[in-house]
């Protein structure tokens, strides 16, 4: 094979290459949780500034042959999504997400009014979420389902005086079971719901 020339990379790279602005994060809430959750699903996908698709891992099972490590296919690892979402003044998202951790372990009692990530979807604590790269004539490039997710870590959101030429914004960390890419779950009452919606992709 020649020593590649800048031509060559060119043509790989389709349309200039994929551009890391050029995304949307939707979160379908759990019903059980909380009305607010309504105006929450509504505004996310243009307050949330920053989210991930999934990397995706799988631990080796090691077992010792004659002295030799030897090395099989063992258990995929999802580890969690991470968002960064900015804050309005009427702080939907964010009282929609303390809801959440409500409905998954009361502040005072200490009790677990929903019980389970997945099963009746009015009684689960599980959400869904999508994540969408978009190219930049603004069709879907690549788009991820994340299956029964819900909120493990909500940031503090710092407060300082001297900031008055910013927006808040506040991290969020997601659990969830796995990842699917759009186009193999097609046919779940959720994603169409997305996909048919006011904010369809």
């Amino acid at each position: 094979m020649a020593f590649p020339n800048i031509t060559q990379f060119k043509e790989t790279m389709i349309d200039g290459g994929a551009r890391p602005s050029l995304f949307q994060m939707s979160i379908n809430w759990p019903a059980s949780v909380t009305a607010s959750s309504i105006l929450a699903a509504r505004d996310l996908p243009f307050q949330c500034r920053i989210s991930e698709i999934p990397g995706t891992a799988q631990n080796p099972v090691i077992v010792k042959y004659a002295g030799r490590e030897i090395k099989f296919a063992g258990q995929r690892v999802y580890n969690p999504l991470n968002v960064t979402i900015f804050n309005d003044e009427s702080f939907k998202v964010r009282r929609a997400l303390e809801a959440w951790f409500d409905a998954m372990n009361t502040r005072e009692t200490n009790v677990a009014p929903l019980s389970s990530p997945t099963g009746d979807p009015s009684r689960g604590y599980g959400g869904t979420g999508i994540v969408t790269q978009y190219t930049k004539q603004g069709g879907t490039a690549r788009a991820y389902v994340f299956i029964d997710m819900f909120p493990v870590n909500l940031a503090p959101i710092p407060l300082d005086w001297q900031n008055d030429a910013m927006i808040e914004d506040y991290n969020v960390e997601f659990a969830y079971q796995h990842w699917v890419p759009l186009e193999e779950y097609v046919g779940n009452a959720v994603v169409d719901a997305f996909r048919t919606g006011p904010l369809s992709f």
